[in-house]
């Protein structure tokens, strides 16, 4: 079983941490404008970065990737 995908939001606790393709298109929206996208590319923000859409927390660093 996957880990990640049962990972919960570790600043609100209720949302689920997503990846960049779990996202809606407005959610997408929504994450393009958050503070990190002065720091990170959209390419490193879209493979490496997950998202609560809840609180809108973003991890930017996250364990070894399954490949």
């Amino acid at each position: 079983m996957n880990d990640r995908v049962a990972e919960r939001c570790p600043r609100c606790g209720e949302g689920r941490l997503r990846a960049w393709d779990e996202l809606s298109a407005e959610e997408q929206i929504v994450a393009r404008s958050l503070p990190a996208s002065v720091d990170y590319s959209p390419g490193e923000r879209q493979s490496m970065h997950r998202w609560c859409a809840n609180c809108w927390y973003e991890e930017t660093e996250s364990g070894p990737c399954e490949t």
